[in-house]
């Protein structure tokens, strides 16, 4: 009678004890844990400056880009309407100002009246506006200045007569350089968009100045 009792015991623990080491083989233990934290800290480590120098190039190769579309539509259009044509920055309001900002972004537009800088809604002919600059970005000229493309009487365009050629208001040829710098990340993304006097523009990177042609 004892050995069927202790037999009974037996059949009912081993149940038991196999789903326990069942439940415990699916767990895991501190250590493995702790490895698995480890390793993903790690690979955090290594990916977030890859993905933040990444954010920050998509950023200053777009604004330059824009800028060089910009440059680009505003010698098409004077070709295309034999007049001169030109590109203001906006100032803190959003108007087209010789004395306003590339970073609160620019517009294009064709005289209508006597050429010159200054913009007249009743007069002058708006064919393109961009929006502001994102704020990570700095907007300088080659030599650190605050206006890019700034003729000498501290009016900041560009400008492009019916020939095609890059003009200041005085008739001579314009040319110059616009620094953009996308500055989350250390050393910071740098472009550079050149403009010839004959209207060419190019992109370069970082600051290693405009060369001729």
């Amino acid at each position: 009678m004892l050995e069927v009792i202790e037999l009974t015991m037996r059949r009912a623990i081993s149940p038991m004890t196999s789903s326990t080491r069942s439940v415990r083989r699916a767990g895991f233990t501190l250590i493995e844990l702790m490895v698995v934290v480890a390793l993903i800290s790690i690979m955090l480590v290594i990916a977030v400056p890859s993905f933040a120098s990444f954010i920050s190039n998509y950023r200053v190769t777009g604004a330059t880009n824009d800028f060089l579309q910009g440059i680009t539509l505003t010698r098409t259009e004077a070709l295309k309407r034999s007049r001169r044509v030109l590109m203001l920055p906006r100032d803190a309001t959003g108007a087209p100002s010789a004395t306003g900002n590339w970073k609160n972004g620019w517009a294009i537009f064709a005289h209508t009246g006597v050429p010159t800088i200054a913009y007249n809604a009743a007069t002058d002919t708006i064919i393109f506006q961009h929006d502001s600059l994102p704020v990570s970005i700095v907007v300088t000229d080659s030599g650190g200045g605050s206006f890019p493309f700034q003729d000498g009487a501290s009016q900041t365009y560009v400008s492009f007569d019916g020939t095609g050629y890059a003009r200041q208001q005085n008739g001579q040829f314009l040319a110059g350089s616009i620094v953009l710098t996308e500055t989350t990340v250390s050393p910071p993304n740098i472009r550079t968009l050149c403009l010839a006097s004959f209207g060419r523009p190019r992109i370069v990177v970082g600051t290693p100045g405009c060369a001729s042609g």
